[in-house]
């Protein structure tokens, strides 16, 4: 299990596969500020250099490296902060969101996996071929080439022999910033937990391998935080 837990935010973009049927998401509001909050807050914060994420991970340098992802998917810095009963998770990208990006071949994606229990580690959905990994939950903002969503996912169920459950949650997107906002009360209130970030491209097909994804960027680059720091 400490293999797995050591190589977790490797496999973080696997996070949101074709198999997502969620309804009834929100479009984003964009160019909004979010909710205001008055309670104190308990925050986690990393950062991550402009210019390493990549559509090709194993080579991203020098003349003939794969072309680069466009700079609103890399990130330079994530946040996780509890404000009252709510998480807010933010991320800042190194270029302004556009209002439609556009397709690169896949839905894009933003993504936060959240490990709130360091005993368990859910086994199969989303995640092909049995494997397990930490993450109880995944949090998304992701463009499927025709709107944007945030969605929650919650793969408690699966320990159970049950399906992951799929939610939409709050969410804006101002310039550069992108924030979701999930009541804690959802995410069972933890008082703890590790927690990494990161951009995804999710492709429709699978010539990517089982997973049908691709890692642009992580964050942090290897290993997970600790919420709170």
């Amino acid at each position: 299990m400490n293999a797995i837990r050591k190589a977790a935010g490797l496999v973080l973009g696997a996070a949101l596969m074709a198999s997502c049927t969620e309804q009834n998401v929100p479009v984003a509001p964009r160019d909004e500020p979010g909710p205001a909050f008055d309670a104190a807050s308990l925050t986690s914060v990393v950062t991550d250099p402009l210019g390493d994420a990549s559509l090709n991970t194993k080579s991203n340098v020098g003349p003939g490296a794969d072309a680069k992802v466009p700079n609103y998917l890399d990130v330079v810095r994530a946040e996780v902060t509890k404000r009252g009963k709510i998480f807010v998770l933010t991320m800042d990208v190194g270029g302004v969101v556009p209002s439609n990006p556009g397709s690169l071949g896949g839905t894009q994606v933003w993504i936060w996996g959240l490990d709130t229990n360091p005993t368990t580690f859910p086994q199969g959905e989303p995640f092909s071929g049995g494997q397990s990994a930490p993450w109880e939950f995944f949090v998304d903002v992701e463009w499927d080439g025709a709107q944007f969503k945030g969605l929650l996912f919650d793969r408690r169920p699966v320990l159970s022999g049950g399906p992951e459950l799929v939610t939409p949650v709050t969410f804006t997107i101002v310039g550069t910033e992108i924030q979701l906002f999930v009541p804690a009360s959802a995410l069972g209130d933890p008082s703890a937990f590790a927690w990494g970030a990161g951009t995804v491209l999710r492709h429709s097909d699978t010539h990517l391998g089982t997973e049908g994804f691709q890692t642009l960027d992580l964050a942090p680059d290897a290993g997970l935080a600790p919420w709170p720091q």
